[in-house]
Order: structure tokens, then C-alpha cells, then sequence
């Protein structure tokens, strides 16, 4: 496994070809590898965005949370093994229901400020994860907040303004890397009760060219949040 090989990975899934990534991966020599493992994982997790039976999504999560902990398991250390593990980890949680989602609240938090402390100079992503982290935590009901509290051994705590943070500091390494990041910005800086900030963002999301469906969720979401500023 080559450097080389390892950039048009990168590149395939940076241009959505998720399934042209997928038949590179299994064509490579060092299955073993850690940077080869964590791959697989992203990969396998995106093709499961792209699932319309529900039945194939849960079982494409599944599939790649557990190459995303036989990359933990391989390194630690590794940053991707830690990004994709937690973000994962994150979805397949939620597959296995509300009590055990809470639970995972932690480890995940965990996973991604590991992250951070190994790559977060250089990788805008792991700022992405770790603010929509911050965001949704901070947007649960007390309801909710009450069951965290109950069930999760050490409940985490977010915040709209570290979730702001996250999402600016993910910008600034890499301004424009993600038409959800500029999504989230915009959705930010409303639940901050500040308009004229989020309007900018959302217009660019609004704008993205559709070629994922990541892609068709910020297009959606942005131009509806528009209508109602």
C-alpha cells in the first residue's frame, strides 16, 4: 500500500464515488493496515447513506462500525480509526435505541476530542463531527435532558456557542470543504437569535451542487430555513 494509493482513496470518497472507493479498498494488498481499515469503515458508513431500505442501512452501519473498531483495535492512536469510530459509533447507536444512544453520548464525545488532540490543526471533518455533536446535545428538551442524566454515567455537556466554535474553526482550515458545515453554521447562528449571520451561510448551502445525499440534505434544509428568515 502506497501513499499514492491511499490519496485517490481519499479522493474517490472526496468526490462521492463511494462504490468505486469500495472495489479500490478490497483490490489492496495490505488489508491489515489501520489507514486501510478506517477507510473501509467511512466508506461502508457512506454507501449506508445512500440505502433506501432500511433493513440494508442498518446492516451497512453495522458492517462499518465493526471495521471502525478492528481500526481502533489495530491503533488507538490512529486519528482516523478515532474520527470514524466515533462517528460511527454515533449512528449505530442510534439503531439500538434511545437508552443505548445515551450511553454512547461519552464515549463518542470522547472519540472525536481524541481526534482533535491527534489532527485537529490540519482536518477540518473531526471540528465538522465534533460541533454537530455539540449542537444536537445542546438542542434536546428537558425531557431528554433529564433521561441523560439518568442514564448516562458521566452526561456530557454542549453548548450553541461551542458548537459555533467548532464550526468556525472547521472553516477556517478549510474554507468551503463541506456544504454542511456551512449548513450547520447557519443553523447555529439562528438558534443564537442571530439572522443576519446565519443568512450568508445558508445561502451557500442552499447552493451546493447535489451530488451526495448529504449534499440533498443541506440543499433542502438550507432553502427551507431561508424561507422563514
Amino acid at each position: 500500500m502506497s501513499a499514492e494509493e491511499l490519496k485517490l482513496l481519499d479522493e474517490l470518497f472526496d468526490s462521492c464515488e463511494y462504490q468505486a472507493s469500495l472495489e479500490m479498498i478490497h483490490k489492496l494488498a495490505d488489508q491489515e493496515s489501520v489507514e486501510v481499515k478506517w477507510r473501509l469503515a467511512r466508506t461502508v458508513f457512506f454507501l449506508s447513506k445512500q440505502a433506501t431500505v432500511a433493513t440494508e442501512k442498518d446492516a451497512l452501519v453495522r458492517e462499518a462500525f465493526g471495521h471502525a473498531t478492528s481500526a481502533l483495535e489495530a491503533d488507538g492512536d490512529n486519528f482516523g480509526a478515532n474520527k470514524w469510530y466515533g462517528a460511527i459509533l454515533s449512528e449505530k447507536s442510534n439503531l439500538d435505541g434511545v437508552t443505548e444512544r445515551i450511553k454512547q453520548l461519552e464515549n463518542v464525545q470522547k472519540h472525536f476530542q481524541r481526534a482533535v488532540t491527534l489532527n485537529g490543526t490540519s482536518d477540518p471533518g473531526i471540528w465538522h463531527m465534533l460541533g454537530q455533536f455539540n449542537f444536537k446535545l445542546s438542542e434536546v428538551g428537558w425531557v431528554t435532558r433529564k433521561l441523560i442524566n439518568s442514564v448516562a454515567p458521566n452526561p456530557p455537556t454542549a453548548s450553541y456557542e461551542e458548537a459555533l466554535e467548532c464550526f468556525t474553526k472547521a472553516e477556517t482550515i478549510r474554507p468551503g470543504f463541506y456544504a454542511l458545515n456551512q449548513l450547520y453554521l447557519g443553523k447555529t447562528h439562528l438558534a443564537l437569535k442571530q439572522p443576519d449571520e446565519a443568512k450568508p451561510w445558508l445561502e451557500r448551502a442552499a447552493a451546493v451542487q447535489v451530488r451526495c445525499d448529504d449534499d440533498r440534505i443541506c440543499h433542502e434544509e438550507a432553502t427551507e430555513l431561508l424561507g422563514k428568515i
